[in-house]
């Protein structure tokens, strides 16, 4: 599992940073979504952050509690906008912070 979830992070973090360096993908994704660019930014280095500190052990559940909080608001946001296609990889990534966020300490 701990191999899992260092992929998982590091997958986390690179999203966050193509977000982050303003991929027009993500962008038109956001802006249909109602979210700002600042939003999108802001979403984008807790995203990164988060995936970032879910590689180590030591501060796994730290980056999990982000990445799925970060998840959720977004997940909020493709629900309320009847964006299934978005929605279920979303969840994915909420689901996979919250593993983060269980994780046991060692």
């Amino acid at each position: 599992m701990s191999l899992l979830m260092k992929l998982f992070g590091g997958a986390v973090a690179v999203a966050g940073g193509d977000k982050l360096i303003g991929n027009q993908g993500y962008r038109g994704m956001f802006r249909h979504l109602g979210w700002s660019d600042q939003a999108m930014r802001t979403a984008a280095a807790a995203e990164t952050l988060g995936g970032m500190l879910m590689v180590p052990a030591g501060t796994r559940r730290l980056g999990g509690a982000l990445v799925a909080g970060v998840s959720a608001a977004v997940l909020v946001s493709e629900l309320r906008r009847g964006d299934g296609k978005l929605a279920l990889p979303r969840a994915v990534v909420l689901a996979g912070g919250a593993l983060g966020l269980l994780a046991r300490r060692r």
